[in-house]
């Protein structure tokens, strides 16, 4: 096969896409995708949706909106040309694309998709954004209490799982070493689902390492935004060659437009600021109890950006912020307004309860030259240099994000020191040049 005469075309496949409420994954595909073109590489977004085919134009990125359903929707009438492909098979072979990269494990945009592109002869590749294809419990946490090795091991993984559903410590050890179970049944009880659930732990731990290892095989290259990813997959045998390391970065336009802007003056008051997802997995309960351990005569205030799809959660972060002045909640914000809450801010908290690949928003605060207070967790421990240009914190301990805090209220000379030190960012231009190169080297090997 002649090797590629024109620009590469990449598919780019997520779960959602903007306008919907998007996170990180979203805004590192569509920021990408930008700095590809520049690098003379084509692109588009395939997205699922729960609504009706669509596509449009985002910011000059063309989107497509697949319904979520298509992978199992099939066209039998012999006549067809395509007879026996899914619609999404045949959207993606309507757009020809060079490469399928999918950037989401859901039900929408999963390994699926990946397996039926993969069956299509197109050289396919995976972004692991999130944890989900190492973790049953979706968040790397080791019974909840310390960081994974992501190795897939069907006894600890049963347990720990177990134990996620509410299961005590003594009663989900013992039922991780039950004997593998399936079942096949009908409506039953609450009480009868609940124990068949717990019963087949040990063959779910067994499924979930069966779809890494397809996930592989069917993959030409497994991107890794994160050290911490790569040794999750080399501890589950992933061989080296198939492994890609390459680091988020800041989108361009933004480190531009921090190197021109003012930043916020020091003042006597010191602001801390939270933006992201108002979800109990990112933490914000944790600064809303640091908080109420804080004298009330320290002059702080903690400015809360985002939205929740968990309204219990949103009502106990709202009573509990309720008798507390010094709490201010923005609501969402803009990508556009991102940029005027980080000069508006002091120090950003960053308290998640899982093991992020980013999040993105440390490397926009260090653009900035915002200091970040982050969780002593995956990738924000590896963005961090605690007490160089910024602070690492147990995920779980909200007495010491209280202590911090007070100390940085304490000695703004320190939080000048700190700021100081922060490094020029990577951007997304760097990204974009690692990952066009990886689909010129995949497409290279295929001509042959």
């Amino acid at each position: 096969m002649a090797p590629l005469s024109r620009r590469p075309r990449i598919a780019h496949c997520v779960g959602f896409y903007f306008p919907d409420m998007v996170g990180g994954t979203e805004v590192y595909v569509q920021d990408l995708l930008l700095e590809l073109a520049k690098r003379e590489v084509d692109g588009y977004v395939v997205a699922a949706t729960n609504e009706v085919y669509r596509q449009y134009d985002w910011l000059g990125v063309p989107v497509i909106r697949y319904p979520s359903n298509w992978a199992s929707i099939r066209e039998y009438a012999p006549a067809r040309p395509r007879a026996g492909l899914s619609k999404f098979q045949e959207l993606i072979l309507e757009n020809r694309p060079d490469i399928f990269h999918l950037h989401s494990w859901t039900s929408g945009a999963g390994l699926n998709h990946l397996s039926q592109i993969a069956r299509l002869g197109i050289p396919c590749i995976v972004t692991m954004h999130v944890p989900s294809a190492l973790c049953m419990r979706g968040t790397m946490l080791l019974h909840g209490r310390q960081a994974c090795d992501g190795r897939i091991d069907e006894k600890r993984c049963a347990q720990c799982w177990s134990e996620l559903v509410g299961v005590p410590s003594a009663l989900a050890y013992a039922v991780a070493h039950l004997p593998r179970m399936s079942f096949e049944v009908g409506p039953t009880s609450k009480i009868v689902s609940r124990a068949v659930t717990l019963l087949t732990a040990r063959s779910r731990a067994v499924v979930q390492a069966h779809e890494l290892r397809q996930m592989i095989d069917l993959s030409a290259s497994i991107v890794a935004p994160s050290g911490w990813v790569h040794s999750g997959l080399l501890a589950n045998g992933i061989e080296p060659g198939k492994l890609t390391v390459s680091r988020q970065g800041v989108a361009n336009g933004l480190v531009e437009e921090a190197a021109r802007g003012l930043r916020k003056q020091p003042s006597d008051e010191l602001v801390v600021g939270f933006v992201g997802r108002l979800e109990h997995y990112k933490g914000v309960h944790i600064l809303l109890e640091a908080m109420a351990q804080i004298p009330e005569h320290l002059p702080l205030r903690l400015r809360i950006a985002g939205s929740g799809t968990e309204p219990e959660y949103l009502r106990k972060l709202i009573l509990s912020a309720r008798q507390d002045k010094r709490i201010e909640f923005l609501g969402s914000i803009s990508r556009k307004e991102v940029t005027d809450f980080l000069r508006s801010i002091d120090v950003l908290a960053v308290p998640s309860n899982y093991m992020e690949t980013g999040p993105l928003v440390v490397l926009e605060a260090h653009a900035f030259g915002v200091p970040v207070m982050g969780a002593d967790l995956g990738g924000i421990s590896e963005r961090i240099r605690n007490g160089i240009d910024g602070w690492l914190l147990p995920f779980d301990d909200p007495a010491a994000w209280a202590s911090a805090i007070r100390e940085i209220a304490l000695d703004r000379a320190k939080l000048a020191r700190i700021a100081s030190n922060i490094e020029p960012c990577r951007t997304m231009g760097d990204v974009a040049s690692e990952m066009a190169a990886l689909y010129r080297e995949i497409l290279a090997g295929k001509s042959k």
